[in-house]
């Protein structure tokens, strides 16, 4: 196929989805909150039905992290954690397009002598903050705690990112790309007392980006970024997840595990999905199930999702 009709494709998808996602978000914001996520939970549970692909992943995820639960009890945290991930999507309106001081007036905060615990340190914090509830959240908070710097990777959809990096700024505080210049000057930013928050259940792309250790007991390809920075800069860290709640969302910031700061790098990284694995206790059902996260590098390695883009003839509701 010649490489202008390529390019065209890539432009007109690009520009299509850019375009549904604005529609959508504006949308979500012009609805309360829990109309918009109750209409995402309902997206969510025809999504169940149709046993889609993103269900299927979730399937099997949830197989993998609690193999002792019945499976009575597994089928419904898997349903479950598929209307959250509706949830999350239909309220990002509100996350992205309402003020600043809307999102802080739904927001509680529990735990914030953590994260002043570790910013009284004066060497920089960075904020752990796992693919659970709705980290979009965060930086509205983070924003009001200190000089916020944050880390971005630009989506494959140019226009995508754009919107997204956009909706980012609203609350305050800068990014930089995840390029060495962008992890030099974080790096400096802690040096100056600067906090940033970033998402440490990321799966790099490359082996070269982190290592194989268990997270729920499964190993997985998990990222290295955090442990270097921290090993670099001397920054402390603290977990936190945003949860949804009844009318809003709970921040909830907690102590990281001593051996975060091990110089041994397998040791710092079990430390810190051990870490995720007690913040995201009790609130299973918002993690995001439907991110690969048992993923291994490299790719010859065990693959958990084998045969999870075939749609499977099984009763999705057993």
């Amino acid at each position: 196929m010649p490489k202008n009709h390529n390019s065209l494709i890539f432009r007109l998808k690009d520009g299509l989805a850019v375009a549904v996602l604005r529609s959508v978000l504006r949308l979500s914001a012009l609805v309360p909150l829990e109309v918009a996520r109750s209409t995402g939970r309902f997206v969510g549970r025809l999504a169940f039905m149709m046993n889609t692909a993103t269900v299927r992943v979730v399937r099997r995820n949830i197989e993998l992290a609690y193999p002792q639960m019945p499976s009575d009890q597994q089928e419904a945290l898997m349903k479950e954690a598929v209307l959250e991930q509706g949830a999350l999507t239909a309220e990002l309106g509100h996350v992205w397009r309402r003020s600043p001081a809307y999102v802080m007036s739904k927001l509680k905060v529990v735990g914030i002598e953590h994260l002043q615990a570790a910013a009284d340190d004066e060497r920089g914090v960075l904020v752990l903050a796992p693919h659970v509830g709705n980290w979009e959240v965060l930086p509205h908070h983070l924003v009001t705690q200190g000089d916020l710097l944050g880390l971005y990777e630009p989506p494959k959809l140019p226009s995508i990112g754009s919107l997204v990096l956009e909706a980012r700024k609203r609350p305050g505080g800068a990014y930089v790309p995840t390029t060495p210049k962008g992890l030099v000057q974080l790096v400096r930013h802690f040096k100056r007392g600067g906090l940033t928050g970033i998402l440490p259940d990321q799966v790099p792309s490359h082996e070269s980006g982190g290592l194989n250790v268990p997270f729920k007991g499964i190993e997985c390809f998990t990222a290295s970024l955090c442990a270097n920075l921290l090993s670099k800069s001397g920054a402390r860290a603290v977990l936190a997840g945003v949860l949804r709640v009844k009318g809003g969302w709970e921040l909830v910031y907690l102590p990281v595990s001593a051996d975060i700061y091990n110089e041994d790098l397998e040791v710092a990284l079990k430390a810190m999905n051990q870490d995720i694995e007690t913040l995201i206790s009790g609130r299973d059902a918002q993690y995001q199930w439907s991110y690969k996260r048992f993923r291994t590098l490299p790719r010859g390695t065990t693959n958990h999702y084998d045969g999870v883009k075939r749609a499977s003839h099984a009763d999705p509701t057993r």
